[in-house]
């Protein structure tokens, strides 16, 4: 990436302020872990781990004790592992915690590699405190720890072009690992996100015979011999796998032509909101590199200036391909998010160097004053604006929130107006952060406010509480059927799943679809014959009242956010509906 005679930043020789940092950020990061309950994409995760720890079968995933093969082991793996030391609950998002630990020591190192040791541990800090990042940590789910496969992996290809010839192959072959780690967790996609800068910078810097650098074969070996294990045992183990994985969860996926169209794309103006949004607070000092990273695209740029440039066709490499794939969901920028935070720490390392001028300055007056504006309008018309979200009566902490998020942006946003106008860089970083600390915290506490209506178990609570093991339970279920992992983890049972309208099932699922769902005639059948059932309303449609649900007589049991248990058959001593 450097050319001859130029001197890239050097690592410092001691680890232990990084791994203080990353420890630090672990430990605050797993306070009340266990709150709120697993959220609905969550919830399909932890019950397939806990399936998986029920058959004592590590190859083959079941969802609902049905054959689930839509994504990789990994995950599954490691929360096996957890379940397997005895807590079978929240806690198991600790794995994820792990992830992003390493993650921050990650960027910690890279970051001293590009800019310097001190800019490394700033932005490990800024990683540590980006309000996406903290909220990935706490999420069950394979993004966590494909975030960590691309860091680790683009860090390694950066330590391999600085080392000599011996330890540069040990480098690459650390990175191959870290490739075959996020293909066992989310496929191909980690390879697609770290080819592209990698290529960008070898193909800059050596040309077409760079390629032999990469040792391409060491590479396919590792890969090889890591992933393909678990691949070729389910390919023959479970017809249709192959193709309904190769082709339909990829290319097909891409196209947004998977079936079953359990997923319908986010439009682009969420998918580049939602980005802004989860890199913030440090996002803001991300346009202090643009110009830095035009220079640093041509070759022989200096070090600083093409590590910059390293840094934005990351971002772009994750961005730009999900903003063409109309597939695209909202979280899918996520693995850009040590880049953000490596270009933050460089923007304030320029800031404070007095690169800038005066039009840095002032791009943070700018900030700071719509931080000043939007406090001033949340806290005179946050409150009622809220409180005319339909659901929000069954989440009232919501609104005590209000007040003291917008108390915080406004005092957070004064403060970095009066740095910017008395030019005090370190100020800034203060404002920022002492901003942001307490905002996360009022994040996590809304979380917990709205857990009715993305977790199953407040419900399971009441399922657990009222109904016996007798009763069958009937999910509603969305062609998203995979939403019944949460409900069967919290209730321990199996669910079972009303046919969905318009399902086309996966080609590894074809020959068991018909004891996959119940058809809607028997179901009626059952219903009206008083068969013990309970009926579970889709959480992702909004029903105000319950009639009409069900095909008969029935009895209210619960209501939790838009999620609706209802009965054929008297509980307790509640009156028919």
């Amino acid at each position: 990436m450097l050319e001859r005679g130029q001197a890239a930043p050097r690592a410092p020789a001691r680890w232990g302020p990084a791994l203080l940092m990353a420890l630090a950020f672990g430990v605050l990061v797993s306070i009340h872990l266990g709150r709120p309950g697993f959220f609905d994409n969550e919830g399909r995760y932890a019950e397939v781990a806990r399936e998986m720890l029920l058959s004592r079968d590590l190859v083959t995933p079941t969802l609902n004790f049905a054959l689930f093969l839509n994504k990789p082991p990994m995950l599954y793996w490691l929360v096996t592992a957890f379940f397997a030391l005895g807590t079978v609950d929240e806690w198991a998002r600790v794995v994820i915690v792990l992830a992003s630990v390493i993650t921050v020591l990650v960027t910690c190192r890279l970051g001293a590699r590009l800019f310097g040791a001190g800019t490394g541990l700033l932005a490990a800090a800024f990683l540590a405190t980006t309000l996406g990042f903290v909220l990935e940590a706490r999420t069950l789910r394979p993004d966590g720890l494909l975030i960590t496969s691309v860091a680790a992996a683009l860090a390694s290809w950066r330590a391999a072009e600085d080392a000599s010839e011996e330890r540069r192959v040990r480098w690459l072959a650390l990175g191959y690992v870290a490739l075959a780690v996020g293909i066992l967790t989310k496929g191909l996609v980690p390879v697609a996100l770290v080819a592209v800068p990698v290529l960008v910078f070898t193909l800059r810097d050596h040309g077409w015979g760079g390629i032999g650098r990469l040792r391409p074969w060491l590479g396919f070996a590792i890969v090889l011999l890591l992933t393909a294990p678990w691949h070729v045992l389910v390919a023959t183990r479970h017809a249709g796998f192959a193709w309904d994985y190769l082709v339909n969860q990829h290319l097909l996926f891409f196209l947004d032509r998977k079936l079953p169209r359990d997923s319908v794309g986010d439009p682009l103006t969420l998918f580049w909101g939602m980005f802004l949004g989860r890199s913030l607070p440090w996002v803001v000092l991300l346009p202090f590199t643009l110009g830095e990273a035009i220079r640093g695209f041509r070759r022989g740029a200096d070090a600083r200036a093409s590590a910059t440039a390293f840094c934005w066709t990351w971002i772009a490499a994750v961005l730009i391909p999900f903003s063409i794939a109309p597939s695209r969901l909202e979280h899918y920028s996520l693995p850009a998010l040590p880049a953000v935070a490596l270009l933050a720490a460089r923007g304030w390392q320029r800031l404070a160097a007095g690169e800038l001028g005066r039009a840095g300055w002032r791009w943070l007056g700018v900030a700071a004053a719509v931080l000043v504006l939007t406090g001033a309008v949340g806290g005179m018309w946050g409150r009622s604006v809220l409180a005319r979200v339909y659901w929000i009566h069954q989440a009232r902490g919501l609104i005590t929130l209000v007040l003291p998020s917008a108390f915080i942006l406004g005092i957070g946003g004064l403060i970095l107006a009066w740095s910017a106008y008395a030019r005090r860089p370190r100020v800034v970083n203060v404002a920022i952060a002492g901003m942001t600390l307490p905002m996360l915290v009022i994040v996590l506490l809304a979380e917990v406010e709205v857990e009715p209506f993305f977790s199953w178990k407040p419900l399971a609570i009441a399922v657990r509480a009222q109904l016996p093991d007798s009763v069958d339970i009937v999910l509603e279920a969305p062609v998203e059927y995979q939403l019944v992992g949460g409900l069967a983890f919290y209730t321990r049972r199996r669910i079972t799943l009303l046919e969905p309208v318009d399902f086309t099932p996966p080609t590894y699922l074809e020959r068991i679809r018909d004891g996959l769902f119940l058809s809607r005639p028997e179901f009626e059948h059952r219903w009206k014959e008083l068969v013990p059932l309970a009926f579970v309303s889709d959480p992702q449609r909004r029903r105000p009242t319950p009639e009409g649900l069900v095909p008969g007589p029935f009895q209210v049991v619960d209501r939790v956010g838009d999620r609706w248990l209802l009965i054929n058959h008297p509980v307790g001593e509640r009156s028919p509906s």
